[in-house]
């Protein structure tokens, strides 16, 4: 594959990979910035993709690799300085990652942030991307069962959390009767 051909199936995919990206780090700005660092390590490894056809999950697979790989960094990097906290700015808000948050509820948020990465990643690429369980099982390189398996985990896991949060406000209590 040249490079010319990656550009445009990567182009054509743009959104699709932002979005994913999105749901992996919560940040439209680190979105981007692993979209175009995908992209970088996609064009040094194009000679792996043979099917045309399978550019889209191996796209999304270099995108997790990397997000994987800059999230151990930088748990790495935050534990050295948690033990010195002098060393720490405090937060800043960030109002794009803000608004980004309000498109889905703040509680299925919440719930979807408290899922297993693993679960989240499978569960987004299903319900949100609409991949097939063979696609998700190559993205996330793990057997079929696996992807299976983490998908109802998840969903089971939602539902007990959404569940909770309508019991703890009573918003449950008319539908059952």
């Amino acid at each position: 594959m040249t490079e010319n051909e990656l550009l445009t199936l990567v182009m054509s995919m743009a959104n699709r990979l932002k979005r994913f990206a999105c749901h992996l780090c919560g940040d439209a700005d680190g979105a981007e910035d692993l979209v175009q660092e995908g992209f970088l390590r996609a064009l040094a490894s194009r000679t792996q993709l043979r099917d045309k056809s399978r550019a889209l999950p191996w796209l999304l697979m270099i995108v997790r690799r990397l997000f994987l790989e800059h999230h151990r960094r930088a748990e790495r990097q935050l534990h050295l300085l948690e033990e010195d906290a002098s060393l720490m700015d405090p937060p800043i808000g960030n109002l794009e990652e803000e608004m980004l948050r309000s498109t889905l509820s703040e509680e299925v948020s919440r719930a979807l942030a408290a899922l297993p990465e693993e679960w989240r990643t499978c569960l987004l690429l299903r319900e949100v991307d609409g991949f097939s369980y063979e696609e998700i099982a190559q993205t996330v390189e793990c057997p079929l069962g696996t992807v299976r398996s983490r998908i109802a985990r998840a969903r089971a896991q939602l539902l007990v959390s959404l569940h909770t949060y309508a019991a703890d406000r009573g918003i449950d209590q008319g539908a059952r009767r």
